[in-house]
């Protein structure tokens, strides 16, 4: 019976891990997609300002300044280290 009961103990360890292991998968990919949505307007400002002619200067270091911004408010929020 103890064995049983000890089981069951696991058991309900292994699926708070599983759960929280879960929670964290879906920070990082919000982390990613945000990332790739960044860099993807970046890319179609840059390809608009080629194809109309716009002379829009576009402050690539700025953009990374911003994106340190993004990745210490992330860990700040959800206490996270990467």
């Amino acid at each position: 019976m103890d064995k049983i009961a000890e089981l069951e103990g696991e058991i309900i360890d292994l699926k708070f891990d599983l759960k929280e292991s879960k929670d964290k998968q879906l920070i990082y990919l919000d982390i990613l997609n945000n990332i790739q949505t960044g860099i993807d307007d970046l890319f179609q400002r840059e390809h608009e300002n080629e194809r109309f002619h716009f002379n829009e200067n576009i402050d690539y270091r700025e953009a990374l300044i911003n994106l340190n911004k993004s990745l210490q408010e992330y860990k700040r929020v959800y206490k996270i280290n990467f």
